[in-house]
């Protein structure tokens, strides 16, 4: 409720007691001031002298001589109520006269403020107000100041002040000497709290935990021994059993892998750094690198300053085996290089499947047919018969004395001999 609707009856009902108090007391105050002037004036003398007056005259007027005893008794009657009016008249107007000559000699407005001051102070000191005397309208406010230690009991609808707002509608905070119960849940950006903290329900983290805090370190190292001291054998093997059968049928699937702080495997990625392993099958390699031997497929060997196909003993740069021909690649000298069978074995270069060049081990070169520049040479046992090239030579393989060393193309199938053995 209102504090003014609470007060409006109370102010009305001091305000009207107040007017009739006053008003009742300064009558009486000012009668009895009244008196007291009335008191204090010779009214008597005034009264006597005015009789006295009135009975002179009346008497200098009558005639005695003349007027009878019932007359002389009625005029007398007559004169004694004509003297008393007179006199009541007469009074009336001195003592008004008086009354109004003191009056304005007294200071009203003083007294009356006296009066209502005192009145005020101990109609407020000692009377009660009845429930709902004072309606609010009759009350001024303004320097009204009501604190905490005026208010007690009851409930403050709609409370608020600069650092609460309270918009409840049923109780949330209940303040106990030994506690204090929240009834609804509790947001707050931060909260810090000096003592014990006991969680009875589920205790659910949705940020980060602070691991450089001793709870935390404490909380790990706890945990870890318990974990220890629960581990035995058993219970550790049979749980490996698991693990592995289950990696063993479903496998083990791991996008990233390290190993002292370095990625052993990122996605379909190997770390750099690993220098020793025993992998036996690998996809399409775009770029290998390898220190020390290594060995191919059984057939491709490597060492430092030696490459051997099907033979891990290279005796050159490049050992090229096939069964037992051996096909050598290296340095002969400075600046020379060699191609070579290192045993006695024929070597043939060739192209397109033909014998084109022959070396033989006796260090002879075997060719069917050579061209210098532009010119054909080749060699036949009689004048060739066929359309060769301008210039092209054939040599006669089976000379004799007065014979052609050999023949000519002049085109077409014109052909010349050369040269005569003598």
């Amino acid at each position: 409720m209102d504090i003014n609707e609470q007060l409006q009856p109370v102010i009305a009902s001091l305000i009207d007691g107040l007017r009739i108090s006053i008003e009742s007391e300064l009558r009486d105050k000012i009668s009895n001031e009244v008196v007291k002037k009335i008191a204090a004036t010779e009214v008597n003398g005034i009264i006597e002298t005015l009789v006295a007056s009135q009975i002179a005259d009346r008497v200098a007027k009558f005639d005695f001589v003349n007027a009878s005893q019932e007359q002389l008794s009625l005029i007398v009657a007559r004169l004694t109520d004509q003297i008393q009016k007179t006199l009541a008249q007469e009074a009336n107007t001195q003592i008004n006269s008086y009354i109004t000559q003191r009056l304005a000699q007294v200071d009203l407005n003083s007294l009356i403020s006296s009066l209502i001051g005192n009145k005020l102070a101990n109609m407020l000191d000692s009377r009660n107000f009845p429930p709902q005397s004072i309606p609010q309208t009759a009350i001024d406010f303004n320097g009204l100041t009501l604190t905490g230690d005026h208010i007690k009991g009851g409930i403050i609808e709609q409370f608020g002040s600069i650092g609460i707002e309270d918009r409840a509608t049923g109780v949330q905070i209940t303040l106990m000497d030994h506690a204090t119960a929240f009834e609804g849940p509790v947001w707050a950006p931060e909260i810090k709290v000096k003592g014990d903290m006991i969680v009875a329900g589920k205790l659910s983290i949705t940020g980060e935990i602070d691991d450089s805090t001793p709870a935390f370190a404490k909380f790990v190292d706890a945990a870890g021994l318990a974990v220890k001291t629960k581990l035995d054998a058993e219970l550790f093997a049979s749980y490996s059993d698991i693990i592995f059968n289950k990696i063993r049928t479903e496998g083990l699937e791991l996008d990233r892998i390290t190993q002292g702080g370095k990625e052993i495997i990122k996605g379909n990625q190997l770390g750099y750094h690993i220098v020793d392993t025993n992998i036996q099958r690998v996809g399409m390699i775009r770029d290998l690198q390898t220190q020390g031997e290594a060995y191919l497929s059984s057939t491709l060997y490597t060492t430092k300053g030696r490459v051997g196909v099907n033979t891990m003993d290279p005796s050159a740069v490049l050992s090229v085996w096939d069964e037992e021909v051996e096909i050598n690649i290296g340095k002969r000298g400075q600046d020379t290089g060699v191609i070579n069978t290192p045993r006695y074995q024929t070597l043939i270069l060739g192209a397109n499947g033909k014998n084109n060049l022959t070396l033989n081990p006796d260090g002879t070169v075997e060719v069917d047919s050579i061209t210098i520049g532009t010119v054909i040479m080749t060699s036949a046992v009689t004048i060739p018969n066929y359309s060769g090239i301008t210039g092209q030579i054939v040599w006669n393989q089976a000379p004799a004395p007065g014979s052609a060393i050999g023949w000519v193309c002049l085109g077409a199938t014109r052909w010349a001999k050369f040269g005569t053995v003598d």
